[in-house]
């Protein structure tokens, strides 16, 4: 183990030794409340990097400025180790998992490209990710796997449906245009008598502004007479 994971290990263990008095920070990564993994042994330490997206530009006769440009990903980095069961330590404090079992959830995760919410209690840490890399090794014969995990915000950019009320063209698969959408539902509600057109065009827009073009798509000319007997 380096330095910073007995240091770690050794406060833990002494916690134990004293009656395990004091809570302990845990990591705890999740797909939902079936799919979790909380580290065995929680790690010494870990890292976020936060940048802004910002430009420096020249500008004539000023010198250079600065832009500001958007918030970039977060990232987060943890390094630490899944310790083999046969040792039985009393310091784990997470799942009680086999080293090759974390390993396997952790590649699941990073090979199905599925975004993982990571919560580091007593900490601001508390993101939705994707795994970057997973790096483990064996070092000491052991059997302890030791692991560096990448890990990067993840934003979604799913757009609300309530953006795309538009009918998709099954043909073309685009979304009509308003216009379009009108006629094709006009053209869906044939009708044969020029009082029907009038009652059709107030049922579905409240007035009779519609009126021409649902005679046109009906090819009804004699519309005329029905106009006096209506309230425009």
């Amino acid at each position: 183990m380096n330095l910073s994971t007995i240091i770690g290990t050794a406060d833990v263990l002494a916690n134990y030794l004293a009656g395990g008095t004091k809570q302990y920070r845990a990591v705890i990564l999740k797909t939902d409340e079936e799919n979790k993994l909380t580290l065995p042994v929680t790690p010494a330490g870990y890292s976020v990097t936060t940048s802004q997206n910002n430009k420096i530009i020249d500008v004539l006769d000023s010198g250079e400025a600065l832009l500001f440009g958007n918030t970039k990903l977060k990232k987060l980095k943890i390094k630490g180790f899944f310790p083999a069961l046969r040792h039985q330590y009393p310091f784990v404090t997470g799942d009680v998992k086999e080293p090759s079992e974390c390993v396997d959830i952790l590649t699941k995760w990073k090979e199905g490209k599925t975004p993982v919410r990571i919560i580091i209690t007593e900490s601001p840490v508390n993101l939705v990710v994707g795994v970057d890399s997973l790096d483990f090794k064996e070092r000491d014969g052991s059997r302890d796997i030791y692991f560096d995990l990448q890990l990067t915000e993840y934003r979604s950019l799913n757009t609300s449906p309530a953006n795309y009320t538009r009918q998709i063209d099954s043909a073309t698969g685009l979304r009509v245009r308003t216009g379009d959408a009108i006629s094709s539902w006009i053209q869906g509600n044939l009708v044969e008598k020029a009082q029907d057109i009038l009652e059709r065009s107030k049922f579905a827009f409240g007035d009779f502004s519609h009126v021409d073009t649902f005679k046109s798509a009906n090819g009804i000319s004699h519309l005329n007479s029905f106009k006096t007997a209506w309230s425009w």
